[in-house]
C-alpha cells in the first residue's frame, strides 16, 4: 500500500452538514457541502514539523475497499507515523460522512480521522453510494463492505480486528447506528437492510464492531407524515407505500439488549435532527442493559455540533475507554 507522510494543521477544519426531512433541505446541505470541500482544498496540508501534541500521520487516499455493482468505493487510510509501534496491533474506527445520503465526499471527515489517529486510533474514512441513483439499503451494504476490507487488511495496517468501530455524523451517524443495531437481529432482519442473498457468505463473516459514535443521528424515519416525499429519494417511496423500508431503515427498530455501545453526540438547537430522535434511541438502549452514553452540545445546531471540538474530544475519549477493555 502506498503512503505518503503529511501532517495537517490541527487548525484546519473540513465541514459537513447534512439534512434528512425534504428536497428543500437537501439543496440548503449540498451546498453548504461544496463550502466545506472548498474550504478542505484551501487547508494547509502539510504544516510545520511535528510534536508531542501533534504527532506526524501516515495517509493512504483513495485505496479502493470494494466494487458494488460496478462503482469502484474509496477510502482513505490515516495510521500513527510512529516507527517504534509500527508492528503493534492498533484499534480502528471507520469514519463515515453524512450528507442527507445523497451528498459528501470522506474527505469531510479528515479532522476527525486526524484526531483518531494522533491519539493511536487507526481512522479509514469511506465513501459509499449516494441516492438517489442508489437508493437504500445500498449505503449500509457499502458500510459492510468496507468493514469486510478493513479486517481483510488487518494484518497489513496492523489493526486488531477484535477492536473496531465506527464513528458517522448525520446520515452517516444513521448507518453507523443501524450496523450497531441489527448486530444481534434474526436473519430476516438483517435481509430486510441489504440487498445481499440469503446465502451470502459475506454475512456470516461481518465482524462485530466493539463501540459506536453517531453524532445527530436520524434514528427513527418512521416520524414522517406518511404522506411525505421527503425521503422517497432514498426509500425509494413514501411511509403510506413502504412501511416495511422506513421501518428497516430505522435504528430506533431494531433496539435490544445486543446493541453495541453507543456515543451519542447532539446538539442541543439541533433543527434538521432533532435532538429527540437520538434520545429515544439512547433511552430504548440503556433500559435494555445497553452502556450506551449521551453527550449534549448545549446551545448549537447540527453543523456547528459538528465542528465543535468538544464532538471530537468526545468521540476518542469513548472509543479509547471502550477499545482498552479489549486490549491484548
Amino acid at each position: 500500500m502506498e503512503t505518503k507522510q503529511i501532517e495537517i494543521d490541527h487548525r484546519s477544519t473540513v465541514t459537513a452538514a447534512s439534512g434528512w426531512a425534504g428536497n428543500r433541505l437537501r439543496l440548503g446541505f449540498r451546498c453548504l457541502l461544496a463550502v466545506s470541500l472548498l474550504a478542505a482544498l484551501a487547508s494547509p496540508t502539510v504544516a510545520a514539523e511535528p510534536t508531542a501534541a501533534f504527532p506526524a500521520v501516515s495517509i493512504s487516499t483513495d485505496q479502493v475497499y470494494g466494487t458494488a455493482e460496478g462503482v469502484k468505493l474509496l477510502c482513505d487510510v490515516y495510521r500513527p507515523a510512529d516507527p517504534a509501534a509500527a508492528a503493534q496491533q492498533r484499534p480502528a474506527v471507520l469514519l463515515i460522512h453524512g450528507g442527507a445520503w445523497s451528498a459528501g465526499s470522506r474527505r469531510t471527515m479528515t479532522s476527525y480521522a486526524m484526531r483518531l489517529a494522533r491519539a493511536g486510533i487507526i481512522a479509514i474514512a469511506v465513501d459509499y453510494r449516494l441516492a438517489p441513483t442508489w437508493k437504500f439499503p445500498a449505503q449500509v451494504d457499502d458500510v459492510r463492505l468496507a468493514m469486510l476490507w478493513t479486517v481483510g487488511q488487518a494484518a497489513e495496517l496492523g489493526i486488531d480486528p477484535a477492536r473496531i468501530g465506527l464513528f458517522g455524523y448525520s446520515a452517516g451517524g444513521h448507518l453507523a447506528c443501524l450496523i450497531g443495531t441489527l448486530v444481534d437481529e434474526p436473519l430476516e432482519t438483517q435481509l430486510s437492510t441489504t440487498k445481499w442473498s440469503r446465502d451470502d457468505q459475506r454475512l456470516a463473516k461481518l465482524p462485530q464492531p466493539q463501540a459506536i459514535c453517531a453524532g445527530g443521528p436520524p434514528c427513527d424515519l418512521t416520524t414522517l407524515h406518511p404522506d411525505s416525499t421527503g425521503l422517497a429519494y432514498f426509500l425509494g417511496g413514501k411511509l403510506v407505500d413502504l412501511p416495511e423500508v422506513y421501518t428497516a431503515a430505522s435504528p430506533l427498530s431494531h433496539a435490544s439488549s445486543g446493541d453495541i455501545p453507543t456515543l451519542y453526540v447532539h446538539g442541543e438547537r439541533d433543527a434538521i435532527v432533532p435532538l429527540q430522535s437520538s434520545q429515544a434511541l439512547y433511552e430504548a438502549q440503556r433500559e435494555a442493559g445497553v452502556a450506551s452514553e449521551f453527550v449534549t452540545i448545549e446551545k448549537q445546531g447540527h453543523l456547528m455540533t459538528f465542528l465543535n471540538p468538544k464532538t471530537g474530544e468526545a468521540m476518542v475519549e469513548f472509543f479509547l475507554k471502550q477499545f482498552a477493555r479489549a486490549a491484548p
